[in-house]
């Protein structure tokens, strides 16, 4: 579980599906969460056409936000 406030991981990872395709690596640290969210942030600010790249995000988001709830629920 991350030490990071809900909706920043979201978003973050919202930020990286628009420009990556795809969400961000479990493996990854808080801090590279962070730094996504920053940086990805001024990437896309301001490029209307990143909506068109954010096709499927919540389907993703939630697949994995229910599996590790379930996980988490099991043990």
């Amino acid at each position: 579980m991350r030490n990071i406030p809900p909706h920043i991981e979201k978003e973050a990872n919202r930020f990286y599906w628009i420009v990556k395709g795809h969400l961000i690596p479990d493996e990854w640290s808080d801090k590279d969460v962070e730094g996504i969210y920053d940086s990805y942030m001024k990437r896309i600010w301001g490029n209307h056409e990143n909506i068109v790249q954010e096709h499927d995000f919540e389907a993703a988001w939630s697949d994995k936000y229910d599996t590790f709830e379930k996980t988490k629920t099991l043990k």
